[in-house]
């Protein structure tokens, strides 16, 4: 399978990494703005390198394209490439807004090419077997949750400190919590948030209570955080008999940086490990799409729809800062 990555930043890096250790996969190209930042990337994964994300694109060897380009250009290049009878693998957020989506999802549709956006949570060993244990009953049904991603603002690139480019932390970092959240609890009603702004419209520290209807969800998410604090992300499960926590610290100021992680159950009195499923997240995710691409199989996690209900929460969340008002979803 030949495929082409369109950036060559920080995850344009991480998904070409995880492809080149998959057997029977060849990267053919990158793309980044500046040569030397994709010739660097290039020479490690052994693809050629290029400015021009229309020559990945239209390459008829290519059969599929990782999009890690900003969110704003999202859009054009993915339905380019769906068109161009490629399949796509998105970084997450979707769009800058649940409008945004729709385009690539009646291109997909219309293409018959898989469209997979990269919520790699739902490929993260300790929130894939938190999240099977919650559905499995075990401890009853789902009272409240709670999720957490605390950081500094990303270092890689300056356009996170643009709202209308990054959509700010309430979009960009936590619309991993709210489609976790949305994972565990099911479809949202109501948004409800206070929220702290790094800039007009850059809504960099955030609190919303999501209303699930039998369940309610609390999401907390900020870039505030001071030099030298670690990336830090959880999930907590209160359910009807006990509660099934996940906490991850990391090792310096971003996710792969090392750390230590805890996954626990707590029921009836006592305590217990649960066993996070195997392997990196990235790599995991990068295998499925493949997976899916060879088997014809359209995609069961990172699905448009999925991604889609997760940037329409953020944007009931956002517009809750803005009016002060509980929002339907």
């Amino acid at each position: 399978m030949k495929i082409g990555i369109l950036g060559s930043g920080f995850m344009g890096g991480t998904h070409a990494r995880a492809y080149a250790k998959l057997p029977g996969v060849e990267i053919v190209a990158v793309s980044s703005q500046g040569l030397d930042k994709a010739e660097k990337l290039a020479a490690e994964v052994g693809a050629r390198a290029v400015t021009d994300d229309r020559a990945i694109i239209e390459d008829p060897a290519i059969e599929a394209i990782s999009n890690t380009l900003p969110t704003p250009l999202h859009a054009e290049a993915t339905i380019a490439a769906l068109q161009a009878g490629k399949h796509v693998l998105l970084e997450k957020p979707f769009a800058l807004t649940a409008a945004g989506c729709d385009g690539m999802i009646a291109a997909a549709e219309a293409s018959g090419k898989t469209l997979m956006v990269a919520h790699v949570l739902r490929f993260w060993g300790d929130y894939v077997s938190l999240v099977e244990f919650v559905h499995s009953g075990r401890i009853g049904k789902p009272i409240s949750a709670s999720a957490s991603r605390l950081s500094q603002v990303p270092a890689w690139a300056d356009w996170f400190l643009d709202p209308a480019m990054s959509g700010g932390a309430v979009l960009d970092l936590s619309v991993h919590d709210f489609d976790v959240m949305n994972w565990v609890l099911g479809t949202p009603k109501t948004a409800y948030g206070r929220g702290r702004e790094a800039r007009p419209g850059l809504w960099n520290d955030i609190h919303a209570l999501i209303d699930y209807g039998s369940a309610s969800g609390v999401v907390e998410g900020s870039e505030f955080m001071p030099e030298g604090y670690p990336f830090t992300c959880g999930l907590k499960v209160l359910c009807e008999a006990g509660i099934v926590e996940f906490l991850f610290r990391a090792g310096g100021v971003s996710v792969e940086m090392g750390g230590g992680s805890s996954l626990v159950v707590y029921e009836n009195g006592k305590s217990y490990p649960l066993e996070p499923k195997p392997g990196d997240a990235y790599e995991n995710q990068i295998a499925a799409f493949v997976d899916c691409i060879r088997g014809g199989r359209a995609p069961a996690l990172g699905t448009a729809e999925q991604a889609r209900l997760a940037v329409r929460t953020a944007d009931a969340v956002r517009e809750s800062f803005e009016t002060g008002a509980v929002v339907a979803i």
